[in-house]
């Protein structure tokens, strides 16, 4: 059973209140552009011999098509104690990463796993050509220990208790197998997708669909200061009915351990039209946001409470949640709530003055856009 250093954890916590102004790069990500199909997240070690024998099989689904499959691979680092080189080699991952060399970096480690000491990482960015002095301060930098000090944490959330752990879709499943065996549940997962729609954007907003203002909120349901993000926004929403839609954005943050699978709950509730009187629910008992009163929070605003836990005993709309944070986090968001006025963003809790003024002069750019447009 693995054990994961209570400092790892923490480590988390202040990745998330790291420095706004300067966001890391982007994660490694493939095919992006068509993110609304097949995810597989990847929690890997790169001491493991068994994350090794994955490797292989999860590079080539980044180059080889899968009919009828759009796909995104994304790695999460989740370095175990036992191996005591293990988070040197991930901080030098996310230092190749950041000058652009992250999965020939990947491959270089997990063709070394016993060769990971200070020095040979050294010589592996020479061999790639990165700047050196770079690769090393950045190695040794406390945003890049926060990374994967966050991926770790939310690693344990998921109860990741080895590796390589990975998801599909959602569905959690580890161990090695082969590049077909891998394909046989990417088709699952695609089958399994096709059959249940995404979760649309109209069920988690409010306000017309034309509207020359967009409130965006990216919220955590277990975050104190998310019922009083809501309700200032609610309170400049009423002031423009109109003129302004109101769209909620999942961001749950990895050291609030209930707050993945409320998520994963209100989307669920979306589905039945109840987001939100859901989410005002679960706003209001953010204590115990167990699985348990998850369920009984939707029969209280009339949803069927049987089929609705076995939905979020399968984790069906985790797909969703994951596509929002993941949105936040190429943004350079850390920390919730973050409200995006057409973009123009606001970290924490605005007054709401502050956002009544945020939404005006939204509303004044967008006006005099119509008349420069109508003069043409």
């Amino acid at each position: 059973m693995l054990i994961v250093p209570l400092i790892v954890v923490l480590g988390a916590q202040a990745a998330a209140a790291a420095h706004r102004s300067s966001p890391p790069p982007p994660r490694p990500v493939e095919n992006v552009e068509n993110v609304e199909n097949v995810e597989i997240v990847v929690y890997s070690d790169f001491q493991c011999p068994y994350c090794a024998q994955l490797a292989p099989s999860i590079r080539r689904l980044q180059t080889e098509a899968i009919e009828g499959v759009a796909l995104t691979v994304r790695f999460r680092h989740f370095p175990l104690p036992m191996h005591r080189d293990a988070q040197l080699a991930h901080q030098a991952a996310e230092a190749a990463r950041m000058q652009g060399k992250f999965w020939e970096m990947h491959d270089v480690l997990f063709a070394n796993r016993s060769r990971t000491k200070r020095n040979d990482l050294l010589e592996y960015a020479r061999r790639l050509g990165l700047d050196l002095e770079r690769f090393e301060r950045d190695m040794d930098g406390d945003s890049t220990k926060q990374l994967i000090a966050a991926d770790v944490a939310d690693g344990v959330q998921l109860a990741v208790t080895g590796t390589p752990t990975y998801t599909i879709d959602g569905k959690k499943y580890s161990g090695a197998r082969s590049f077909d065996q891998l394909k046989d549940l990417i088709l699952e997962a695609h089958r399994r997708t096709a059959s249940l729609p995404p979760v649309a954007d109209a069920l988690t907003s409010k306000g017309p669909s034309n509207a020359p203002v967009i409130l965006e909120l990216f919220l955590d349901l277990e975050s104190a200061l998310s019922p009083i993000a809501l309700e200032v926004a609610d309170q400049v929403f009423r002031q423009h009915p109109t003129a302004v839609r109101l769209q909620f954005r999942n961001f749950p943050l990895a050291f609030h351990p209930e707050a993945r699978l409320a998520h994963e709950a209100a989307m669920t509730a979306a589905r039945d039209g109840r987001f939100w009187e859901f989410v005002r629910l679960v706003l209001s008992q953010q204590s115990s946001l167990t699985e348990q009163n998850l369920i009984a929070f939707a029969g209280r605003v009339g949803i069927d409470e049987e089929q609705f836990g076995e939905a979020i005993r399968q984790h069906r709309d985790r797909a969703r949640v994951e596509r929002d944070s993941q949105a936040g986090l190429e943004r350079g968001f850390r920390g919730s709530p973050v409200i995006l006025v057409n973009d123009r963003r606001i970290d924490g809790v605005p007054a709401a003055q502050m956002l009544t003024e945020y939404v005006e002069a939204a509303l004044k750019r967008e006006a005099s856009t119509t008349v420069q447009r109508s003069r043409q």
